[in-house]
């Protein structure tokens, strides 16, 4: 799989409810994401270390970028496969 880094006005938006809570989501090219983590603009490389590792496990990762902002997603098909990724066990639970 490759990393996917979209500038955010080319994606759609959504909530959905999962294990108890609402979640951010949004949808590129017929595929669906959860939101995992924003990091500011300061931390671009922590962006993409994450979102590596998550492919480095199977998971499916996309990267949208602001100028202030940049977040992780984890596809929906995949995002059993990120818990495996130490840095996203507290998250994605």
């Amino acid at each position: 799989m490759h990393l996917l880094v979209l500038s955010q006005d080319l994606i759609q938006s959504f909530k959905f409810w999962y294990q108890n809570g609402i979640h951010q989501g949004m949808c590129f090219n017929n595929e669906m994401y959860r939101l995992c983590i924003v990091y500011g603009s300061d931390d671009r490389h922590q962006a993409f270390s994450l979102a590596t590792a998550l492919i480095e496990h199977g998971a499916q990762a996309c990267i949208t970028c602001l100028n202030t902002e940049y977040k992780v997603w984890v596809g929906l098909r995949t995002q059993n496969l990120a818990v495996s990724v130490p840095a996203l066990a507290a998250i994605m639970a």
